[in-house]
């Protein structure tokens, strides 16, 4: 299996969050079982009624793995393409680099765990290997949730290590945030403006907005809130606000707040989670948590780390200030997150990667393979 022509295939399924990934994941379980790995597939409905996908990918594992074998963990869905003035979900390869959606966060790296594992074969592994691949990292880690929950070879005699194959330049990461979002609604009634018939439904949001803007100002300047091992050393706690597609002379029916909030080891989140509920009860709004994810946080001295830093030839492990499916594999397992392509592509207009990444992280997911899960 080629990672690159597998990228480009993977480009073209248009995987953003908000919608069904079921195709993508059966072209995917299809090319898994073409190379001999045991599949399951994983299926949940998310919070707003859409059908998703998880697969598991299974190869090997002869004797009983104990601390040994190794997961590749990857997510198959994208943020939404605005602004491109080509098309996103149509890859192209200009010079050394690949264009597309997802091409570097991270079907690219998703292919690229399938070629490492496209490499063995099941006698040759005598612990497992597995490759996961999910929906909905990008909004929440529900597919990665759904995984821990429902996931038969999961609660099984798992691997205790895993590698986690967000975008790094294939440095390797041993921290990062957690993730909370919240969304708090104000209702009202709709009338043309110019009758004062209306109820705005944004008046009744903003005394809620006035607290909110003082946790944010507590968050980001009061340093017994901070964390240096992190830049920026704040907990980010993100507003935004949603009237839907309300004119300017229409009373607003509703007004949604949305706060994202990214906790990080050593902060009770759930202490600021409890006061945006409080201030919304209190001023009469609804509220409601849509998700909830701790940091991650690996040991400096698991062995998954040392390892990394090993193949790599780095020499300490870093952190990093966003989010990864890790905050809800790294409650069951000692990860690192280490992948190719480079974080300040993911989510831009003409996203893209650079074409040396590909066997380079063969090469490196590779060594993963060769360190967990063969007998020494």
């Amino acid at each position: 299996m080629d990672a690159r022509e597998l990228t480009v295939e993977l480009i073209a399924h248009n995987t953003v969050s908000y919608n069904s990934n079921t195709e993508v994941m059966k072209f995917l379980r299809q090319r898994m079982l073409e190379i001999d790995c045991q599949v399951e597939w994983v299926e949940y409905v998310d919070p707003d009624g859409v059908q998703k996908v998880n697969l598991i990918g299974k190869k090997g594992g002869n004797h009983d793995p104990g601390d040994r074998g190794i997961a590749l963990l990857g997510h198959i869905d994208t943020v939404p393409a605005i602004g491109w003035e080509s098309s996103a979900f149509e890859a192209r390869i200009e010079g050394t680099k690949i264009y597309g959606r997802g091409s570097c966060d991270m079907k690219g790296s998703v292919a690229c765990m399938l070629e490492t594992a496209s490499r063995y074969s099941n006698s040759d592994l005598d612990y497992p290997l597995y490759v996961i691949v999910t929906a909905d990292e990008e909004v929440g880690f529900h597919g990665a949730q759904a995984v821990t929950d429902k996931s038969d070879l999961f609660k099984g005699a798992f691997p205790r290590y895993g590698v986690v194959g967000e975008p790094t330049l294939l440095g390797v990461i041993h921290a990062h945030k957690g993730i909370v979002q919240m969304a708090v609604t104000a209702r009202g009634q709709a009338a043309h403006s110019s009758t004062g018939e209306g109820d705005n439904a944004n008046l009744k949001l903003i005394p809620f907005l006035t607290e909110m803007r003082d946790i944010y100002f507590t968050l980001t300047t009061d340093s017994k809130y901070f964390n240096d091992d992190f830049d920026p050393p704040f907990a980010d706690w993100n507003i935004t606000i949603d009237n839907g597609d309300c004119a300017p002379n229409i009373t607003p029916p509703f007004s949604i707040c949305r706060i994202n909030y990214r906790p990080m080891p050593g902060q009770d989140p759930y202490e600021w989670i409890d006061r945006a509920r409080q201030s919304a009860e209190k001023h009469g709004l609804e509220f409601e948590l849509r998700a909830a994810a701790e940091p991650m946080v690996t040991p400096r001295e698991s062995e998954v780390v040392r390892a990394a830093l090993d193949i790599t030839g780095e020499e300490n492990p870093r952190t990093v200030a966003y989010g990864t499916d890790g905050a809800v594999f790294g409650q069951h397992m000692e990860l690192v997150v280490i992948g190719p392509g480079s974080i300040l592509q993911a989510h831009t207009v003409d996203e893209w990667m650079e074409l040396d990444q590909f066997p380079k992280a063969v090469s490196v997911f590779s060594q993963f393979v060769e360190r967990f899960c063969k007998k020494t």
